[in-house]
């Protein structure tokens, strides 16, 4: 059983430390009756609940406008599953060194250490390991969704890029990775590889939230095919995978190379309270979420 105790007390503190809410004490005392109330809920309600009300939601992206509630909900639990990896028993998964490493220095590689200066005008430490890492690289890798497919993980390969290529370098999904990717590391494989065994923990049904599909084939066939299906099918997977590229190989990302997937101080405010809910039940929240 979860500890509502904890929770609630967690929730009230993230409710009086945001602007939105202590600017009007009585729409202020509304909320707390209503997470009062979402308490009984599972984890993962909590996260989306609090999402769909955070000032994240409401950012008009530059030439984008506002993101799918979906979009939001979704990268908020695939942050929190993330969190949970840096805090397994025993050895942590491989992917969490990468996800959670301070900026590597090299940015040429690392987007960590590409966006430094724009990390640093927004008060986002790219220095420490560990959560700050995790929450730095999510923030960043929020504006990059909005950039790549508007938040909408059911985007195909680039039709202006042309069809005649294989099937391995065809984008797909939220962030427009290829196949051709899996290179950079084995732990991408693997991770890969977990989701495939695991599909129900892909979150769809959240990211589909707000979110209108076109029609539109898989180019080629094969592995890469697989890939861009998969990657299209199962919006978690395709989170954590693109936040580990942009640690591994950050030039895989046209608008991160060119800087212009924003960095929102508001989305990194949203995760940063994400990760108090986590803090304050670690074990149950990671029972659920991870």
């Amino acid at each position: 059983m979860k500890t509502p105790t904890k929770t609630f007390a967690a929730l009230l503190v993230i409710l009086s430390t945001s602007s939105a809410f202590a600017a009007d004490n009585s729409a202020y005392e509304q909320d707390v009756l209503a997470y009062s109330q979402a308490v009984s809920t599972s984890y993962a309600q909590q996260i989306t609940t609090l999402a769909g009300n955070s000032s994240c939601l409401k950012t008009s992206w530059k030439d984008r406008g506002r993101a799918p509630a979906g979009y939001v909900k979704g990268v908020a639990l695939s942050f929190a599953r993330s969190l949970c990896r840096t805090k397994a028993l025993g050895t942590p998964p491989a992917i969490t060194k990468i996800l959670a490493s301070s900026a590597s220095g090299n940015a040429s590689r690392d987007a960590l250490s590409h966006y430094k200066s724009i990390f640093a005008s927004v008060g986002i430490p790219t220095n420490r390991s560990g959560d700050d890492a995790v929450r730095a690289i999510y923030t960043l890798g929020m504006g990059l969704g909005m950039r790549e497919s508007s938040g909408k993980y059911c985007e195909g390969w680039d039709q202006s890029a042309g069809s005649r290529r294989s099937s391995a370098e065809a984008e797909a999904g939220i962030f427009q990775v290829s196949y051709d990717s899996m290179g950079a590391s084995s732990e991408l494989k693997a991770l890969y590889q977990e989701y495939q065994a695991s599909p129900e923990r892909c979150h769809l049904q959240t990211f589909k939230e707000g979110v209108t599909c076109k029609a539109q084939s898989i180019l080629g066939t094969g592995a890469g095919a697989t890939y861009q299906k998969f990657n299209k099918a199962c919006p978690a997977f395709a989170t954590e995978y693109a936040m580990a590229m942009l640690r591994l190989r950050r030039s895989h990302f046209g608008p991160i190379n060119r800087k212009a997937a924003q960095v929102v101080s508001s989305c990194g405010t949203l995760l940063a309270n994400v990760q108090k809910i986590v803090d304050a039940d670690q074990e149950a929240v990671c029972e659920e979420l991870y």
